[in-house]
């Protein structure tokens, strides 16, 4: 009896420390070699990239000091969230549920515009603007991702993600300050897709810093509330 009383605690003990084990597992965040609602991350970051430059400076998420425009040109079943200018945010939105949400821990996008001296968009024109912003986003530093408190592992290893090429349709009013109409975007960073939360409350919180730019950090907090689909 001794025995069999010993085995059932330790078998109670075990129940308890998986428990416990799983409840502190870093949350789920896709892999970026999967291809999650028709797409990869190379084409998340695209869209994402052609998301935030259609959208004018004044209501503009990058800009969004506390959540108001997060859900400007959302569709689908992907949403995107925003980082910021440079600098801290934090924002309150509300997301429908069975959205998943893709969004830069720390990136660098590149939006072409002639009018400003880039050359014409061509292969060798794109084969620049790649290996300018590798060599930024290969100087990241200091990235953190959490979910609900927990911390995602292993943010520059896993997440660095360069997207394909993208058609920006930048508005009147627009970030770079360019020619409205279609200009080649692409983006190079680190992203994180996460999978449709829970009805209820969350928090997701990132920052990252890039030495190439001492003194530019982003680091945002989302406070997010999942609520009924539309």
């Amino acid at each position: 009896m001794k025995a069999n009383g010993f085995l059932r605690s330790a078998a109670i003990l075990l129940v308890v420390a998986l428990t416990s084990s799983l409840a502190q597992a870093a949350p789920r965040v896709v892999p970026p070699h999967s291809n999650a609602y028709g797409m990869g991350y190379d084409d998340l970051a695209r869209g994402w990239t052609e998301w935030v430059m259609s959208i004018p400076v004044p209501s503009n998420p990058l800009l969004d000091e506390d959540g108001s425009y997060a859900a400007i040109g959302q569709s689908g079943p992907v949403w995107y969230l925003a980082g910021t200018w440079g600098g801290e945010a934090t924002r309150t939105i509300t997301v429908p549920n069975g959205k998943a949400l893709f969004f830069p821990v720390a990136n660098y996008f590149w939006v072409n515009t002639p009018e400003f001296g880039d050359a014409p968009w061509s292969p060798e024109q794109e084969a620049y603007v790649r290996s300018v912003l590798a060599e930024l986003v290969d100087t990241g530093q200091n990235l953190a991702l959490e979910i609900d408190g927990r911390p995602v592992p292993n943010v520059y290893e896993l997440l660095r993600v360069a997207s394909t090429v993208g058609t920006c349709m930048l508005p009147d009013d627009n970030l770079y300050g360019a020619l409205p109409g279609m200009h080649e975007c692409v983006a190079d960073g680190f992203w994180a897709l996460l999978p449709p939360m829970s009805t209820g409350m969350h928090t997701i919180h990132f920052h990252g810093e890039f030495g190439a730019a001492p003194g530019f950090f982003v680091d945002v907090t989302y406070h997010i509330t999942v609520g009924p689909g539309r």
